[in-house]
C-alpha cells in the first residue's frame, strides 16, 4: 500500500477538535510547495464541514463538478474528481518555474454527506473504504504528484482515522487549551500508538495559534511593505518544560509552534498568506515548516 513512499509524500493535518487552523496550514503549505516547483494535490477529507475550497476562490469553487463523496460511492473516477487549481496569481517566483496544484474537494450538501456517513451495512462501508484506499494509489500512479496534502475532519471519525492510516507524515495540530491537549493525548495514546506498531508513518505535534499579539493590524488588500517580523511580538512563548512534558505524555515530538496572528485569524475571507503577503511572519512560519519536512 505504501508505494514510492520516499518519492511521494502524503501529509495529513489532523486535530482532536475544530478551530486549530489545520486547514489554513494545509492550504498554505500546498501553495508554498507549488511555488517552489512541486506538483501538489490537496485533498479535503473534512467530509462533515468542508472549507478548503474557500482558500482558492470562487473560480475554483465553480469548477467543482464531482466531489470526494461521489468517488467514494463509485459515482466517478479519480480523473473526474480532480480540479485544476493553478494558475494562481503570485504563485510563480521571478525567474523560477512553479509547480501546480490540483484539488480534490468534499461536498457540503447534507445528502452527499449522508451517502458516505449514513451507511449501516458493513459490506457497503468496506467497499467505500476500499475505494478510499485505492484513491491514494491511483492518484500517485496516474498523476505527476510530488506531495499529497490531506486536510482531515477533526476527532476520531471513520474517514479521518483512515486518512491517518494512509499518510506518510501526520501533523496533529492543537492549540494550548486543556481540551485540545487532552484530546490530542487521547488520539496519540489510544489510536496512533497502534498505527506506530504496524506502519512507517511519522507523527508530529504542531502547536498553532499560541498566544501572541499582532502589531499592526493588516487588512486584505493593504500593502505589507514596511512591516517585518519585528512588528509582531509573541507574548507567551511555549516553555521548554511544557514541550518536553507534552512529548513525554504523547510519545510524539513537537515539530514547531506558530503564534496566533490576529490579522489572519479575524480576516473576513480566507486567503493564501504565503502568496498574498509573502513577507508576513506567518508565511515565514510555513517556510520553516516546509524546511522541516524536507529535512
Amino acid at each position: 500500500m505504501f508505494l514510492l513512499i520516499y518519492l511521494k509524500q502524503v501529509i495529513t493535518f489532523h486535530s482532536y477538535k475544530g478551530g486549530t487552523g489545520k486547514t489554513t496550514l494545509a492550504a498554505n503549505l500546498a501553495a508554498l510547495l507549488a511555488k517552489k516547483g512541486n506538483n501538489v494535490c490537496i485533498v479535503d477529507i473534512d467530509v462533515y464541514a468542508p472549507s478548503l475550497h474557500a482558500y482558492f476562490g470562487d473560480i475554483v469553487h465553480n469548477k467543482i463538478k464531482n466531489t470526494l463523496n461521489d468517488y467514494i460511492v463509485g459515482a466517478c473516477g479519480v480523473d473526474d474528481l480532480l480540479v485544476e487549481v493553478t494558475p494562481i496569481p503570485q504563485l510563480s517566483d521571478k525567474g523560477s518555474q512553479s509547480g501546480k496544484i490540483i484539488g480534490c474537494f468534499s461536498s457540503s450538501k447534507r445528502e452527499d454527506i449522508l451517502k458516505i456517513e449514513g451507511v449501516k451495512e458493513d459490506k457497503n462501508r468496506m467497499s467505500m473504504l476500499k475505494r478510499f484506499i485505492n484513491f491514494r494509489e491511483e492518484l500517485i500512479e496516474k498523476n505527476d504528484i510530488d506531495y499529497i496534502i490531506m486536510d482531515s475532519s477533526p476527532g476520531i471519525r471513520f474517514w479521518a482515522i483512515n486518512a491517518l492510516a494512509l499518510s506518510d507524515i501526520v501533523f496533529l495540530t492543537l492549540k494550548m487549551g486543556d481540551m485540545d491537549i487532552g484530546g490530542t493525548k487521547m488520539i496519540a495514546n489510544e489510536i496512533l500508538a497502534q498505527f506506530k506498531e504496524q506502519g512507517n508513518t511519522k507523527y508530529y505535534l504542531l502547536l498553532n495559534r499560541i498566544a501572541g499579539y499582532c502589531v499592526p493590524s493588516l487588512q486584505i488588500g493593504e500593502s505589507h511593505s514596511g512591516h517585518s517580523e519585528s512588528s509582531y511580538t509573541t507574548l507567551t512563548p511555549v516553555a521548554d518544560d511544557f514541550v518536553k512534558k507534552l512529548t513525554s505524555e504523547t510519545g510524539i515530538d513537537v515539530m514547531t509552534s506558530i503564534p496566533c496572528y490576529c490579522d489572519i485569524q479575524f480576516a473576513q475571507k480566507e486567503f493564501l498568506t504565503v502568496l498574498v503577503y509573502p513577507d508576513h511572519p506567518f508565511a515565514q512560519q510555513i517556510h520553516h515548516l516546509k524546511s522541516l519536512i524536507e529535512n
